[in-house]
């Protein structure tokens, strides 16, 4: 069974880049990035460190916000 975890990227306020956030069992991740593309790839890295080792098949789901 694959899980799919949602992930929110808007513009950041404070600077021309953009921040995530994804709500996880025990917590979650907030990363930022200049771009999407980095924002996105930065997610990824943090979600695979966050998670167990025995958490394999998930599919992330980003969605980007633009206030």
């Amino acid at each position: 069974m694959h899980i799919v975890y949602y992930v929110s990227i808007r513009p950041c306020e404070d600077t021309s880049g953009y921040y995530a956030v994804c709500d996880l069992p025990n917590g979650g991740c907030t990363v930022q990035g200049d771009t999407l593309h980095e924002t996105q790839r930065n997610m990824m890295e943090a979600i695979g460190i966050f998670l167990d080792e025995d958490v394999a098949d998930y599919f992330l789901n980003f969605e980007v916000v633009h206030a």
